[in-house]
């Protein structure tokens, strides 16, 4: 049976930007770097809390996509805290409810584009009951 989501792994043009928007407005920990024998950092996991990890390599050469990946996803116990904390820093968003599940959430670009999304469940979710252990 699956525990959770272990880690994504993607791959950055900009290793220490990227590692500096996650810490600073993710909060997200080094938990591990990736160092070549010269000692070069080449590669983190970032601690996300409950035993999630995000990974990120140096890409100087970018791969291309493929064309399927849309986002990722961090659950909040407080939107408007996490929304407040990204327009700080200059993000425009909007938080609105999904069409069809109607979960609270705001979307936003890390560094290398990636889509981010922060969501948080309430009596209108329809996952609600998944996510405090009624179903699922």
């Amino acid at each position: 049976m699956i525990k959770r989501l272990s880690h994504a792994s993607f791959g950055s043009r900009d290793l220490a930007r990227t590692i500096g928007f996650y810490q600073s407005l993710l909060g997200c920990k080094i938990a591990h770097e990736f160092r070549n024998s010269a000692g070069e950092l080449y590669g983190v996991f970032l601690y996300c809390g409950n035993g999630t990890f995000l990974e990120f390599f140096n890409e100087t050469e970018p791969k291309p996509a493929s064309g399927l990946f849309r986002h990722i996803c961090f659950e909040t116990d407080d939107i408007e805290a996490e929304a407040a904390r990204f327009r700080a820093a200059g993000h425009q968003l909007e938080i609105r409810r999904g069409r069809t599940d109607q979960i609270l959430q705001f979307f936003v670009h890390d560094p290398d584009e990636i889509m981010i999304e922060f969501q948080q469940h309430d009596e209108k979710s329809v996952l609600l009951s998944y996510v405090t252990g009624g179903r699922g």
